[in-house]
């Protein structure tokens, strides 16, 4: 989102420059650059000024990530994701929680260190909020891959007697199971037989399938979508098709019936450009009211 004062606007984006120059400068304490830091991604946050906190977090992002490059060390790896997490968030405040994707993958080295080094509770958190975001976006694969990822930190964490985080979140496997269940449940392959082995495992037989239960009951009451959205076809250029529906909808989103706006351009963007038919939500639920 944009703020529409364009003083205001230009206010908050002298502040992120400021800041940007106060977190380079080695005349301030850590503690004060985090505190100042805080107080701005919140002052972002309470004007929602999404467009800033984007540019801002990127140009973070760009620094932490070279930093790591340069000297790969696990604080510098806790300090890219979390920077990602920020990202996604200002992402998902403008509707267009698909462009975190490039930054995401771009951290991959940095998850690696940390599963590697056993950094469990720095990994769960990363991998559920970067689960959720693919969640968002519809990007189905991808979500349940950071669903897995974020189970193997809560079956590491439950293993090491470790059952409440620092922010006092409890640590539950039944969530853990019902996040990778939804996910795999939307797409093509669903639930294989190994992943479904390791998760009775850890659940038991019957809890597993009272929680499957529960999943296929939610994913029921669900729109029905379009199947081409599960080929290979459509997943290998859903990025660039976002892109291309981003740039006919002139970057604006999330207004009343943006949705009809939105599944318009897509369906034409895919027969003329990919040659792929599809049908939008409000095609294939007739009897469902979208706005």
């Amino acid at each position: 989102m944009y703020i529409k004062d364009e003083v205001k606007h230009q206010e908050l984006k002298a502040k992120g420059q400021e800041l940007e120059q106060l977190l380079q400068s080695t005349e301030h304490s850590e503690q004060d650059k985090q505190q100042k830091l805080m107080e701005y991604l919140n002052l972002l946050n309470a004007e929602r000024a999404s467009d800033l906190g984007v540019i801002f977090t990127e140009r973070m992002l760009e620094r932490v990530a070279a930093a790591f490059e340069a000297h790969p060390t696990a604080d510098l790896a806790v300090d890219q994701l979390y920077t990602c997490l920020l990202l996604q968030q200002f992402h998902s405040m403008q509707f267009d929680p698909w462009r975190s994707h490039p930054a995401i993958e771009n951290c991959r080295p940095a998850l690696t260190m940390l599963e590697a080094e056993g950094r469990w509770s720095d990994c769960l958190r990363y991998c559920q909020d970067t689960a959720n975001t693919y969640a968002e976006a519809h990007f189905w694969p991808e979500a349940l891959d950071y669903a897995q990822h974020a189970h193997r930190s809560v079956r590491e964490l439950l293993r090491n007697g470790v059952k409440v985080l620092e922010n006092g979140e409890l640590i539950d496997m039944e969530d853990s199971v019902f996040s990778i269940l939804t996910c795999a449940l939307n797409t093509a392959g669903g639930v294989s037989p190994e992943l479904e082995s390791m998760l009775q495992e850890d659940l038991g037989a019957e809890h597993y399938a009272e929680v499957l239960s529960e999943v296929q009951e939610a994913k029921d009451e669900e729109p029905v979508c379009d199947p081409v959205e599960l080929t290979p076809e459509y997943l290998a250029i859903r990025f660039e098709l976002e892109e291309k529906i981003d740039d006919a909808l002139e970057h604006e989103r999330g207004y009343y019936d943006y949705c009809k706006e939105y599944w318009m351009a897509k369906r034409m963007i895919l027969r003329s450009d990919y040659g792929i038919r599809w049908r939008s939500p409000a095609a294939l639920n007739p009897n469902e009211e979208f706005h």
